[in-house]
């Protein structure tokens, strides 16, 4: 039996209530089904063993029976052992070596030694911007890890040497040893059972069956079970880096990632996937030419926007992360953006290979959105011309409702932008009152663009138009998402979960 979200937050609730009631026991709790996990699957193992046993121990005697019964029970034990050794793929990356970038390799070192941590195995550039560490059991469930640290290129871009080094210890931090050890066990444990039970259900094996019916019952309730542990590492995690480098150092590299996540993904990222329209092959170098610096041409409102955002973001069960506001309420630090001089950010720790690494990411990332780029360079095309056909349309004879509203859609996609867009959907919803779709469009539009107006219009249409409250409600909450309205936004998302709910019980 699976879990849905309402039993799992249930369940998690009732393991923080017990966590700070009772320490031990919820210790105790956590630990016993961890160990359920790995009795589970020997007891099956074992189970099918027996039989085959029994099988080739009778087959002088039963013959054709034990015959049967060994095949019955072979091939499942078989596939079970297989499944308990399935083999999980390591992260993707461009390997480091110490021969490569010592510097890199010093810095870990040091605070690997000092954390007590494992022997990291393979330390791999990404072109992500992210960090992390990653344990793959070498035989499956029964464990022999390899340790793998992932950095993310553009992550090294945006710190300075001192935060960036905040960043390494506090996920080292998720492998050090000594009073934390038992605590970082679960939080990779939660990890590898997660990563396995996407494996498991890629399996179509019927001996694997057992395993995956159990996994179901199980991975959710383990999760939540362990959730305010895990929680809790992270906490831990953040005090590791504290310990090796500064509250300060910590407190600016997290306001970094947020600020500079958002950067990344509202300007960045979006201005260059733009150029397809324009130009039909990608000729760009976005990790070579990526610089944390750029964003100081931002104006500081939409920074000071994007942190005011990522600090009112509350804690969830969502993430076993904590909220930034939290994560720095608990350091006893402020939030501060303070991104690096040029050159003078952490990438300066891949000494001479940052360029060849650059150039790959650079290369692999051209051949990635090559067919994509090509696709949108093409459907630009398509769309102008069928802009330039539906103004002249316009001009000579008008337009009916549906020329009109795509008219509309084209003009805000390739033509004058979101003003003369915006305009005509207004003139639509007047010229057609009753049109749903008009004003659903107009609604679509103005909540989108962050204006109060959307908001009686949408719901208005939604509770007379069933068919249009998903795609309405989640508007809704989207609008009240990036205006920091926690109360309307939880409103809206039980709207939509009862909304699921309900079309789940009809089908």
């Amino acid at each position: 039996m699976s879990m849905d979200r309402g039993a799992f937050e249930t369940l998690i609730t009732r393991m923080e209530a017990l966590a700070a009631d009772n320490p031990g026991a919820y210790r105790r709790r956590v630990f016993g089904m961890a160990l359920l996990g790995y009795a589970y699957l020997l007891l099956v193992a074992a189970g099918l063993f027996v039989l085959c046993a029994t099988a080739l121990a009778s087959i002088v005697y039963l013959q054709d029976i034990a015959v049967r019964l060994l095949l019955v029970t072979g091939g499942p034990l078989l596939l079970v052992l297989r499944s308990m050794w399935v083999k999980l793929e390591p992260p993707a990356g461009e390997r480091l070596t110490r021969a490569m970038v010592p510097e890199l390799f010093a810095m870990l070192e040091s605070l690997r030694t000092r954390l007590g941590t494992p022997p990291i195995h393979e330390v791999l550039l990404t072109p992500d911007f992210n960090a992390g560490v990653m344990q793959v059991p070498r035989l499956g469930l029964l464990g022999w890890h390899r340790s793998y640290l992932f950095i993310g290129l553009p992550l090294m871009k945006s710190l300075t040497v001192a935060q960036f080094q905040a960043v390494l210890a506090h996920e080292l931090g998720h492998l050090s040893g000594g009073h934390a050890r038992a605590g970082n066990w679960i939080y990779r444990l939660r990890l590898i059972w997660q990563r396995l039970e996407a494996a498991f259900s890629q399996t179509s094996d019927w001996g694997a069956l057992p395993i995956r019916a159990f996994f179901k019952w199980y991975i959710p309730r383990f999760s939540a079970t362990s959730f305010p542990l895990a929680r809790a590492n992270e906490y831990e995690a953040d005090t590791a880096a504290i310990n090796l480098t500064s509250a300060r150092s910590a407190a600016q590299a997290l306001t970094a990632v947020s600020i500079v996540g958002s950067y990344l993904s509202e300007k960045y990222w979006p201005k260059i996937h733009s150029a397809a329209r324009e130009s039909p092959q990608p000729a760009f170098a976005p990790y070579s030419e990526f610089m944390a610096t750029a964003i100081q041409d931002v104006p500081p409102h939409e920074l000071q926007s994007w942190q005011e955002t990522a600090l009112a973001s509350r804690t969830s069960y969502n993430d076993t992360h904590p909220s930034l506001a939290d994560r720095l309420k608990a350091m006893g630090a402020e939030p501060e953006f303070a991104p690096p001089s040029s050159g003078d950010s952490a990438e300066k720790l891949l000494g001479s290979a940052r360029a060849r690494l650059e150039s790959a990411f650079d290369a692999q990332w051209r051949e990635r959105v090559a067919e994509s780029w090509k696709q949108v360079h093409e459907n630009t095309r398509t769309q102008r011309l069928r802009l330039s056909e539906l103004r002249a349309q316009a001009a000579q004879s008008g337009l009916d409702e549906v020329k009109a509203a795509e008219l509309a859609d084209l003009e805000e996609d390739v033509g004058e932008g979101p003003v003369a867009s915006l305009r005509m959907r207004r003139a639509l919803v007047a010229k057609y009152p009753d049109s749903a779709a008009a004003r659903f469009s107009l609604g679509r539009q103005l909540l989108r663009s962050g204006d109060a107006d959307g908001v009686p219009l949408m719901e208005t249409l939604i509770e007379k138009e069933t068919h249009a409250f998903q795609a309405g409600a989640e508007l809704l909450r989207d609008y009240y998402v990036r205006r920091q309205q926690r109360e309307l936004t939880v409103y809206w998302e039980r709207r939509l979960a009862e909304a699921a709910s309900r079309c789940g019980k009809t089908h």
